[in-house]
């Protein structure tokens, strides 16, 4: 049994309170509603914010005045993590779905992750509470959980416009046909329009690539689909389809690389979420 057959009915919902990481929540309570999914909030403290006397939490808490100990620290964290918490739960509410919750203390990505373990799907934000407005900045701790986690992502970002339609950005790769599995489910259960995306390296693709393709969409259960391919850099151009054809969810293949790779040679998962502000699940 693989760790994603675990608990498939709960989707992990990691809240920092900050806009993207909402905007994750909203569209996974979307999906747990549709699918009679559960959720499990939790938030936790920042170990290094809480013990170390030069940190700066200023931009976590949303205050610039000085704790007096460790102890006050510990417990304004404490009440602004059951405070995000809280939204989630009365979200949940709102969409019936099963919510449960904790603040956790300790190491973010190590806490996530060992969570995420028990999950199928992982909602996060994509920049924290420090660069809210900085379209180009991934956060430290979301980059050491996407290229860890073994479990799909739902990554927020400033927008959250009605799921009408996905966009699959697909190219026949393993992690792409997880890809495709999510966007099957999607379009079953919310009904949604789908739009499959490749980016070609240079001219059209072949008539039997495409009847490879369809049969490939067809056989995983998406149904209706319109197929679009363009030549370019892939990022970029998943991204103009996107918005070209006002899709609310963009659906891709993630990380292929390790982490320090992915930085050397750049990943489309980081230019795609730094190039969009749409929510993006990463399968």
């Amino acid at each position: 049994m693989s760790e994603q057959d675990l608990k498939p009915d709960t989707i992990l919902i990691t809240m920092d309170g900050s806009p993207a990481a909402k905007a994750a929540a909203n569209t996974s309570l979307e999906i747990a509603k549709s699918h009679r999914m559960k959720v499990r909030g939790i938030y936790v403290v920042d170990e290094t914010l809480l013990l170390d006397t030069y940190a700066d939490y200023a931009a976590e808490l949303g205050r610039k005045v000085q704790a007096e100990s460790r102890a006050e620290l510990a417990r304004w964290f404490d009440e602004h993590g059951n405070q995000a918490l809280e939204w989630v739960c009365d979200r949940s509410a709102a969409e019936g779905v099963p919510c449960t919750t904790e603040v956790l203390f300790g190491g973010v990505p190590e806490l996530i992750l060992k969570e995420a373990s028990q999950t199928s799907l992982v909602s996060l934000g994509r920049r924290g509470n420090g660069n809210p407005s900085d379209p180009d900045h991934l956060g430290r701790n979301f980059k050491a959980v996407a290229h860890h986690c073994h479990q799909a992502m739902l990554v927020g970002g400033d927008e959250q416009p009605p799921m009408q339609s996905l966009l699959l950005a697909y190219d026949g790769s393993e992690r792409a046909q997880l890809a495709l599995e999510w966007a099957s489910r999607l379009q079953r259960d919310l009904t949604t329009q789908a739009i499959v995306f490749s980016a070609q390296d240079e001219g059209d693709v072949s008539e039997q690539d495409l009847s490879e393709l369809r049969a490939q969409i067809h056989d995983a259960g998406v149904v209706d689909f319109q197929y679009i391919s363009e030549e370019g850099q892939p990022a970029e151009e998943i991204v103009k389809v996107a918005y070209e054809n006002h899709v609310g969810l963009i659906v891709m293949g993630g990380y292929r690389h390790t982490a320090l790779l992915e930085w050397l040679v750049g990943s489309t998962v980081d230019r795609v979420l730094r190039s969009t502000s749409l929510p993006v699940l990463v399968a």
